[in-house]
C-alpha cells in the first residue's frame, strides 16, 4: 500500500480542481456551441412576398422578428397575380426585391424555377411536408381548397356539387328572389387569384371549358378574389359562392352565417409553396427564414387559424385531413406555362 506524502495530496486536490474547472469550461463551450447552432446569428431585412391573408402573415413576421430580434421581416402581401406583376417589373428592372415569396398555388412558383430565379435549399424538416420540388426549389407551406360556400340563412338544400351549379332546375328550386337574380352564385376571379386559376383548370378539367359558360347562362358572376366572394355571401349579395375552405372556417368559427361543403366531384387540393429568390441579398436569413416557415410552432399556427398545414405531423380538429378531401387531380407544370383561360 502506497502511503501520500502531503505534498502528493496537494498535488491531487490541485489536479482534480483544474480537471473539474476544464470539465466546466468544456461543457459551457458545447452549450454555446448547440446554442449557436440552434439559433443562428442572423441580421438585416427580409422582403417577404405572400398572398396570405395579411393579419396572419404580419403576425408570422412579428413572432420570426421575437426569435430573431436582429431580423426585420418587410410584408408585401396581395393576390397572386398582383405579386407576380411586381416581381416581374423588379426583374426587367434587374433588381429583385424579393427575398421569399409564398404564393397561392405552384403554378406561379414553377414559372419562376424555370426562369432560373428560385434557390434550391432543402430545409431540415422536408421529410415532414407532404408536397415538395422534386428538385429541392420549393415546398408547400400549407393546403387550400376551393369550396361551395354558401349563406346559412338563405340556402337550406347547398348544392353537393360544382355541377350543380350550372343547373336551372336547382337554381329554380331556391327561394326568391334567388330563384330568378343574376348573381346568386359567384366564383372568383382567376385573373387577380392564383387560387382561382387552379378551380378553373380543376373544372375544364372534368367539365369542359362550356362549364364557364353554362355558369354565366345561369346567373353565375365573377367578383374580384375569394375573400370578395366570402364577403359577399355574408351580407347576402349572393346565396352561394366558391371560395376556399379555410375562409369559411375562419367565419364560421365567429358566428357568422355561412358554411361549405367539399363538393362530391372533387376540389382542386392546392398545395401553397415557400420558395427563395436567388438573387435575396440575405440568403442566410432568407434560408433561416423558410426553416421557421415550415417549423411546428407555424405549422400549428395555420392549424389553429383553420388553415391545413403542409407538414404531415401536425394534427388539428380545426381542420380536414389531406386524405378525407376527394381530389381533382391537376398538372401544375401545365398550369404554370399559362395555359389557362380565363372565364370573366
Amino acid at each position: 500500500m502506497i502511503k501520500m506524502t502531503n505534498g502528493m495530496k496537494r498535488k491531487i486536490l490541485m489536479l482534480s480542481a483544474a480537471i473539474i474547472t476544464l470539465t466546466g469550461c468544456f461543457k459551457r463551450n458545447n452549450s454555446q456551441t448547440k446554442n449557436s447552432q440552434e439559433k443562428p446569428q442572423i441580421s438585416g431585412t427580409i422582403n417577404f412576398y405572400t398572398s396570405l391573408p395579411k393579419t396572419l402573415a404580419l403576425k408570422i413576421a412579428k413572432n420570426y422578428e421575437k426569435e430573431y430580434p436582429g431580423v426585420t421581416v418587410n410584408v408585401y402581401r396581395s393576390g397572386a397575380s398582383k405579386i407576380m406583376a411586381k416581381l416581374e417589373a423588379e426583374i426587367e428592372a434587374g433588381k429583385i426585391t424579393a427575398d421569399v415569396v409564398w404564393l397561392a398555388d405552384p403554378g406561379n412558383t414553377i414559372f419562376l424555377k424555370n426562369k432560373h430565379l428560385l434557390l434550391k435549399y432543402i430545409p431540415q424538416n422536408a421529410k415532414s411536408i407532404a408536397f415538395k420540388d422534386k428538385d429541392g426549389y420549393f415546398f408547400a407551406g400549407r393546403f387550400i381548397a376551393p369550396v361551395i360556400a354558401f349563406n346559412t340563412k338563405i340556402i337550406q338544400n347547398p348544392p353537393e356539387t360544382f355541377k350543380t351549379l350550372t343547373s336551372t332546375t336547382y337554381k329554380n328550386s331556391l327561394p326568391s328572389p334567388w330563384n330568378k337574380a343574376r348573381g346568386w352564385c359567384a366564383i372568383p376571379n382567376p385573373l387577380y387569384s392564383g387560387s382561382a386559376v387552379a378551380f378553373v383548370y380543376g373544372i375544364s378539367k372534368i367539365y369542359g371549358w362550356k362549364y364557364f359558360q353554362k355558369l354565366k347562362d345561369n346567373g353565375g358572376i365573377v367578383l374580384k378574389s375569394n375573400g370578395s366572394v366570402k364577403n359577399a355571401l355574408i351580407q347576402g349579395e349572393s346565396a352561394v359562392g366558391v371560395t376556399l375552405d379555410y375562409m369559411v372556417r375562419q367565419q364560421k368559427a365567429k358566428g357568422m352565417n355561412i358554411d361549405y361543403i367539399y363538393p362530391k366531384d372533387g376540389t382542386v387540393l392546392i398545395p401553397s409553396p415557400v420558395a427563395i429568390l436567388k438573387t435575396s441579398k440575405n440568403i442566410k436569413a432568407a434560408e433561416n427564414f423558410e426553416e421557421f416557415l415550415l417549423s411546428k410552432d407555424t405549422q400549428k399556427l395555420l392549424a389553429n387559424n383553420y388553415i391545413i398545414p403542409a407538414r404531415i405531423d401536425i394534427k388539428s380538429d380545426k381542420v380536414p385531413s389531406l386524405q378525407s378531401i376527394k381530389q381533382i387531380k391537376i398538372d401544375w407544370n401545365t398550369v404554370s406555362k399559362g395555359s389557362v383561360r380565363y372565364f370573366v
